[in-house]
């Protein structure tokens, strides 16, 4: 991917909008930075050459011709009045390089007014303009838009280049292999994220507290759940993969017993307990509510109203 991208700075076959498309974690905000700062490198070399004002300047991210459109603070999507004032700055050519780099961070974001207000850029776009549209979900993005970019899909790695990149990046294999794999499911960024072994052993041990609360603590253990959800908000990713997994590992020893190996070892005693509590059959239905939830969450749906009801929904079914 990277090598086609660069090969057609080098034969001169810039398109004028590209959609790279792929899960948040996956390498599409990297890339989009690597070409920009190669499009906008004052040299013809099909590299940045880290040297000239421009090259320099985008080290710094504080280059004039790579524009960044994210939404405004405090609010959920990119409205008409962030593309008009990209429109304003469209009309102004290049202060160094060839190009002028339009960066829109979270493409599906952009209102249908803000998607159609963009079109007519889309459509006649000034020579020297290239715009790169990044997005984790493309049913969000009219196909109006879609059709005048050129799609760029990035794909999951294999678990064996998942491990050698945190490994790489962090040197350590302190983090259980198969659990860093499984959680990032082919996305290196989000393997990343789990760079701290105990992060994950500490929202293990939060859960855990409040799973064995959830039968018998009435509203006040349900209330604890709820708060937990929250105060995971901004890492809703390796908070509900912990979820998973450990109500799946509470199932599979409500089954099996100690004879199944479970994926966190580090509560296995814990585990086992609850296990005989919940049974098999309400820990598999916990599985499913928080697949379904995480999925929900995908779409954009609002993360504590999601959040709370999946809270009530595992209490009654741990109650049952």
């Amino acid at each position: 991917m990277k090598k086609l991208l660069f090969e057609s700075i080098q034969t001169g076959r810039i398109g004028h909008a590209y959609l790279f498309c792929g899960p948040d974690g996956i390498g599409r905000k990297t890339m989009a930075r690597c070409f920009a700062e190669a499009l906008t490198c004052e040299t013809d070399s099909v590299l940045p050459c880290e040297r000239c004002e421009a090259c320099v300047l985008n080290r710094n991210n504080t280059n004039p011709d790579v524009l960044w459109i994210r939404q405004q603070e405090g609010k959920a999507t990119v409205g008409v009045e962030e593309i008009r004032s990209v429109q304003e700055e469209i009309s102004t050519a290049p202060q160094f390089g060839k190009y002028k780099i339009l960066l829109f961070e979270h493409a599906e974001k952009m209102t249908v007014q803000a998607q159609n207000a963009l079109l007519k850029t889309l459509e006649e776009p000034p020579s020297y303009i290239v715009m790169i549209l990044i997005s984790s979900n493309n049913a969000l993005l009219l196909d109006t838009v879609k059709s005048r970019a050129v799609r760029v899909d990035f794909k999951r790695n294999t678990d064996e280049e998942v491990f050698k990149a945190f490994q790489h990046k962090y040197g350590t294999t302190a983090v259980d292999k198969h659990i860093l794999c499984e959680y990032a499911d082919g996305i290196i960024g989000r393997a990343l994220s789990m760079a701290d072994p105990a992060q994950y052993e500490k929202i293990c041990d939060k859960i855990l507290q409040c799973v064995r609360d959830l039968p018998d603590g009435g509203g006040r253990a349900l209330c604890s759940f709820e708060n937990l959800f929250a105060e995971y908000a901004g890492q809703k990713e390796i908070f509900f993969f912990t979820l998973y997994s450990l109500f799946r590992d509470i199932g599979l020893s409500a089954r099996y017993g100690e004879s199944i190996s479970l994926q966190n070892v580090q509560a296995v005693d814990r585990i086992q307990n609850l296990g005989g509590k919940i049974g098999y059959h309400n820990a598999m239905e916990c599985v499913g509510q928080i697949g379904r939830t995480w999925r929900l969450l995908g779409q954009n749906v609002n993360y504590k109203l999601a959040a709370d009801a999946l809270a009530i929904r595992i209490q009654e079914v741990i109650h049952d």
